[in-house]
């Protein structure tokens, strides 16, 4: 068999050293960082050395261990690997296919055309039954799709990729840093991985939904839950690879916890939800004004990066006398009346907002300090 003619493949003396490998992926700027691990001693763990006896058609003896190198599986052993690795669709035991992503790690780290023929052969993959269960190859398809920097390829690769529920976030995260927005797609197929109502819509029905979200938000959803973790969603962090001799580091920028209730949100909704509210130049949300002065408490807030705000949002929304205003700076502000035989309800509301910066109350027309707001406080008579 010629070793050579299998692409993915490291063969010695054909594929460069790792140290060089290193300085390829400098040379072609790869959004990420590229160093060898501690361990590294000279030996590449992925490399295939076609010096090495191979044997076919013998007995089988047994599969290699997992994490085992080339040079160390059986001549028999290497006859089969290389044999599965002509047409690596096919079930292989976990030894072969921890040896096969390490070597397509690599082939993505140089860069240029040896990278494009790594992808060529990763979508290959993404249709076999045999590799959608494994967790790892995914890692290196989505590892394959940040080098590209494509957003939009990346947001359509979503829509249809079998992904881990546990790396969509990750994946999402990293679609936010490169600027594509969430299609209705990718809500529907992260929904259905994360087991969410959302699932049930229809894509029209959620690109509807997206859009208000979007305007309620004042950014898109993407971008706001990547918001949610701050600077530290652009630093890069070690990538848990196959490849042993290499260290790689990108983003990784989990925005489940801050996409997850907004797609929640948008499944409950029994109606297409009316998230822009009235602003100040509609007729009846200025009649409204008028009436404050009639009013028992009014609440207003603004928008706000703690965890709770749209959980307050939506408590606020569900009001009948919610209204969504712009301020003489053209901000968005929350504003909900209540009387007062609806208190316990302002109670529910005001347990989320009180702490924030941008939240004021008045009482019967008269602005409040947070700190005068408790139960029977003198100052709410």
């Amino acid at each position: 068999m010629n070793v050579a003619s299998l692409a993915p493949l490291r063969v010695c003396g054909a594929a460069p050293p790792l140290e060089e490998l290193i300085a390829l992926a400098s040379q072609h700027s790869l959004p990420m960082q590229l160093s060898l691990s501690a361990s590294y001693v000279g030996e590449e763990f992925a490399q295939v050395d076609p010096a090495l006896r191979v044997e076919s058609g013998r007995p089988d003896d047994g599969d290699p261990a997992p994490g085992l190198t080339y040079a160390g599986y059986s001549p028999s052993q290497r006859g089969r690997f290389l044999a599965w690795c002509a047409a690596p669709q096919s079930h292989a035991c976990l030894a072969f296919q921890q040896l096969l992503l390490a070597n397509l790690e690599a082939g993505l780290c140089e860069g240029g055309e040896r990278a494009r023929s790594v992808r060529k052969v990763l979508t290959q993959l993404e249709q076999s039954a045999s590799w959608q269960p494994v967790q790892g190859f995914w890692r290196v398809a989505l590892l394959a799709r940040w080098l590209e920097q494509d957003g939009l390829a990346l947001a359509e690769w979503l829509t249809q990729a079998a992904l881990p529920a546990d790396l969509a976030g990750v994946a999402l995260g990293l679609q936010a840093l490169l600027g594509a927005a969430l299609t209705a797609g990718e809500a529907r197929t992260v929904s259905k991985l994360w087991r969410l109502p959302a699932a049930d819509l229809s894509e029209a029905t959620l690109a509807f939904r997206l859009r208000s979200l979007a305007a309620t938000l004042s950014t898109e959803p993407l971008q706001f839950g990547l918001k949610q973790l701050g600077p530290a969603a652009e630093h890069f962090l070690p990538w848990r690879c196959h490849h042993r001799d290499l260290r790689i580091e990108i983003p990784q920028p989990n925005i489940r916890r801050g996409l997850e209730p907004l797609l929640v949100d948008l499944a409950l909704s029994e109606e297409p939800p009316d998230f822009l509210g009235k602003e100040a130049t509609d007729p009846e949300a200025a009649s409204g004004q008028k009436e404050l002065a009639h009013t028992y408490l009014v609440v207003e807030f603004r928008q706000s990066r703690s965890e709770y705000f749209l959980t307050a949002l939506r408590q606020a929304q569900r009001r009948s006398t919610f209204l969504q205003l712009l301020d003489e700076d053209r901000h968005l502000v929350y504003r909900v009346t209540f009387r007062k035989n609806e208190m316990s309800y302002f109670w529910q509301l005001w347990n989320y907002v009180h702490s924030w910066s941008t939240t004021r109350i008045y009482c019967n027309g008269q602005e409040l300090q947070n700190w005068q707001v408790y139960p029977y406080s003198q100052y709410l008579r």
